[in-house]
């Protein structure tokens, strides 16, 4: 059967004569199309966006409402049309609403930022209590990066932290509510929000609470300055030992990535790889950059995700084979330089280093391996800098490769020669040998 026409110039439920009275049109649906194409989106997917697209202007023609002035409220008036015809011709609403929604509302969106250079405002009215959160939360922003001088990422913690705590209030998150806010308030949140969270966790929310109580205090949202009242538990230094993996397990995860052929997999097989040989952070290996690698000199430029100084490394040759395996048969044909690309669509770098985890976590799942703790990148770096001091590498060595400033750094990993250690232990002495000395 023949697969049915994506071509956006003769949809089958628009009219021609119709669809070229909004010919103004046009030009956004071919800058949809073309970005979709240029994303590595399949042939299916563009075509539905295009429909999607297609339906909503059609929309929008029946109630005689320009592109241009399109609000949110207008997509949720099209979603709910779209669902009751749904709902009347198959006699159900769609399995997954969400998914289905989804179908709409991202080339809907896509066209709206193509016509009005951003997605539709927002429709619904908010409520006294999110416009004050809002406003505060605004300002709280402020307050840490032009008063405080503090960095995006402590702005992005901080936030995310301080909104916990508004939702937490609820409604009491108020201008009134606010002015009686006393220590009986703050310990019902930490009984709420600390149960469950490691000790280093709850630090860090003590940390972010007495930030927000302080600029609430600066900006007289509060009477008493009550960030004095919060106390967190202390942090030694290297109080825990690291989670590494051990070498078998390393080995055995590299083996099952292997097998996989696919371009995921030669991707997935380079990252890990890299990882287990080089020890790299999960940014140093996500942000990898084309020009990073010089084949001719066969060797790495790495930007060190804490310090951003530069290091070189040698290009060895299984991680060499690993990267030209992926790029030749696996990596997508894009015009961004990072190494490691999506896998699927749309083909772009990516948005931060979490995805990495969720690799790790899928390839040690599909290798049979259960870890307890941490299991992200840094168990590889950690195992990484085991197996280096049990083959006596010397201290200065391991910190360069792992892009210590110090090697006070590096003596963290001491900690992780368990083995190492049980050979110089002590026996304990057994209870007849205790009984005897009291005698």
């Amino acid at each position: 059967m023949e697969e049915p026409s994506t071509s956006i110039l003769r949809p089958t439920f628009v009219s021609e004569t119709r669809f070229n009275q909004r010919s103004e049109e046009l030009p956004a649906l071919l800058e949809c199309k073309r970005e979709l194409q240029e994303g590595g989106y399949h042939a299916r997917v563009i075509g539905r966006h295009l429909a999607a697209q297609q339906h909503f202007l059609a929309h929008l023609a029946q109630l005689n409402i320009s592109p241009q002035a399109v609000r949110e409220s207008d997509v949720e008036y099209f979603l709910k049309t779209k669902l009751q015809q749904y709902c009347a011709r198959h006699g159900h609403q769609p399995r997954d609403i969400g998914q289905w929604r989804t179908r709409y509302t991202a080339a809907i969106h896509r066209l709206l930022r193509a016509i009005q250079g951003q997605r539709p405002s927002e429709g619904r009215v908010l409520t006294k209590s999110e416009r004050f959160q809002r406003e505060l939360l605004e300002g709280y922003g402020r307050w840490l990066t032009e008063v405080c001088g503090l960095s995006s990422k402590t702005l992005c913690k901080n936030s995310r932290a301080a909104r916990i705590f508004l939702h937490w209030l609820e409604e009491r998150a108020s201008t009134e509510s606010l002015a009686v806010l006393n220590v009986a308030d703050i310990d019902a949140f930490f009984s709420w929000r600390m149960p469950g969270l490691r000790r280093a966790t709850r630090h860090g929310v003590c940390q972010c609470l007495r930030s927000f109580l302080r600029y609430l205090h600066a900006s007289n949202r509060i009477r008493a300055d009550l960030s004095g009242f919060v106390s967190g538990p202390i942090l030694y230094g290297d109080a825990e030992i690291p989670r590494a993996l051990t070498e078998e397990q390393v080995k055995a995860v590299l083996d099952c990535t292997r097998s996989d052929r696919s371009p995921k997999g030669l991707r997935d097989y380079a990252m890990l790889l890299m990882l287990a040989t080089y020890g790299l952070r999960a940014g140093e290996v996500v942000w990898l950059s084309l020009q990073d690698i010089s084949w001719k000199e066969e060797r790495l430029r790495v930007r060190r995700s804490k310090t951003q100084i530069e290091s070189f490394l040698p290009l060895v040759r299984p991680v060499g084979d690993a990267l030209i395996k992926y790029l030749k048969h696996g990596r997508p044909k894009t015009a961004f330089r990072q190494v490691f690309l999506r896998s699927r669509a749309p083909f772009r770098p990516f948005s931060g280093t979490s995805p990495l985890n969720y690799v790790i976590l899928a390839r040690l799942k599909e290798a049979g391996i259960e870890v307890k703790g941490r299991h992200g990148p840094h168990a590889f770096r950690y195992a990484r800098a085991i197996s280096l001091l049990r083959a006596s590498v010397p201290l200065k060595s391991i910190s360069d490769l792992l892009g210590h400033t110090s090697t006070s750094s590096t003596r963290v990993y001491l900690k992780l020669e368990t083995e190492d250690l049980r050979m110089i232990s002590l026996e304990v002495p057994r209870k007849d040998s205790d009984a005897g000395l009291a005698r």
